[in-house]
């Protein structure tokens, strides 16, 4: 159907495929060979990894011929993403119309787009007077703010040469031409906005116009075209008119499974669960005294209660701790009356002296 469109795959879901396989540090290459637009950088880092293990090459030409690398991308089609959030995001706007009957899916999604066609219409315009979206030339705004480790040495006709210092203090020097919007580093070309080097050039001008180094996609002309189309309004479902087909329509043969329809999709086992973070089985109690999971500061297995267990009392006797409590207070009770019954003869011994 689109005979010039690209056939591509999500970087995040081979990541997955691809680290059951194969483990170590060798290994993490594979996320700047994904990243990069230089071809020549991508082979160096791949042949890096085809030398540590001879099955990675063949594993990757059998299950993932697609295109997942920046590096082979095409530079007409002005789009560097090798994730596929855009079908998640789509996953998780359609999530609660799944269940829905055939024709009541159709008009809900209907109605979905009859709102997104009318809200991204009026946002066209609200941006009246700008030549570019707005959104864009701030992102290069902020980038052109972080561009210290870059060196420029400018040429001329808008040609010039940048020499980057990167983390690993390795030197790499491009070639940036402004009159034909390139770069050697393919990331202008590939993407449609100027790259870190572009930048850098651009910005060494006096009042530079960033809108003038955009690719006409990001145009606000073409975001008002992409919405220009409108779907009209529909009535509801009493209301349509009635068809002789000349044959029943039949329900199909297969069942539904009894229960609730699955919405959500299956997380894959090196997925995160996202902020769910007391979903069963992944939650656990911490114990407040020896910060332990697993059980409670109440509990025998913490290490400052111990393993003593508690002395059970016998039936109708009072507990060792209750009987000599009492004991100790009859004694208390005991001393005090018999140094009275002693004061009492002594005054009893002085008044028949005196008597006498």
């Amino acid at each position: 159907m689109f005979p010039g469109a690209e056939h591509r795959e999500c970087f995040v879901h081979l990541m997955k495929n691809f680290s059951k396989r194969f483990q170590g540090p060798i290994f993490g290459h594979m996320y700047p060979a994904a990243r990069t637009f230089c071809p020549i950088y991508h082979e160096y880092l791949m042949h890096k990894m085809y030398e540590a293990n001879d099955r990675v090459q063949p594993f990757l030409e059998t299950y993932h011929r697609l295109l997942w690398m920046r590096s082979k991308f095409s530079e007409d089609i002005k789009c560097d993403y090798i994730t596929n959030n855009i079908a998640e995001v789509w996953n998780n706007w359609v999530k609660d119309l799944k269940d829905l009957p055939i024709a009541e899916l159709v008009d809900s999604l209907r109605s979905k787009f009859v709102e997104l066609y009318a809200r991204r219409r009026d946002i066209g315009e609200r941006l009246e007077g700008h030549a570019m979206l707005p959104i864009v030339v701030r992102h290069l705004n902020v980038l052109s703010r972080q561009l210290g480790h870059l060196k420029v040495k400018v040429g001329g006709r808008g040609e010039a040469e940048v020499t980057e210092i990167t983390d690993r203090h390795k030197v790499i020097r491009h070639v940036v031409d402004l009159e034909q919007y390139t770069c050697s580093c393919r990331e202008w070309q590939v993407s449609g906005k100027p790259c870190p080097h572009a930048l850098s050039v651009i910005t060494s001008h006096r009042n530079p116009k960033m809108e003038n180094y955009l690719h006409p996609f990001f145009s606000v002309r073409l975001f008002r075209l992409a919405y220009a189309g409108v779907i009209s309004p529909f009535p509801d479902k009493s209301q349509w008119p009635s068809m002789n087909l000349g044959f029943k329509v039949l329900p199909p043969l297969k069942k539904r499974a009894p229960g609730r329809q699955r919405k959500n999709r299956i997380p894959g086992c090196l997925e995160g669960k996202g902020n769910k973070s007391r979903t069963k089985g992944m939650w656990q109690v911490q114990c407040k005294q020896c910060k332990e999971f697993g059980h409670r500061e109440s509990s025998a297995k913490c290490v400052f209660n111990g393993t003593k267990k508690r002395k059970s009392r016998a039936k109708g006797r009072p507990l060792g701790g209750m009987h000599n409590s009492t004991c100790q207070g009859q004694q208390a009770v005991e001393e005090p009356m018999s140094q009275v019954i002693c004061s009492m003869e002594v005054e009893e011994s002085l008044n028949l002296e005196d008597v006498q």
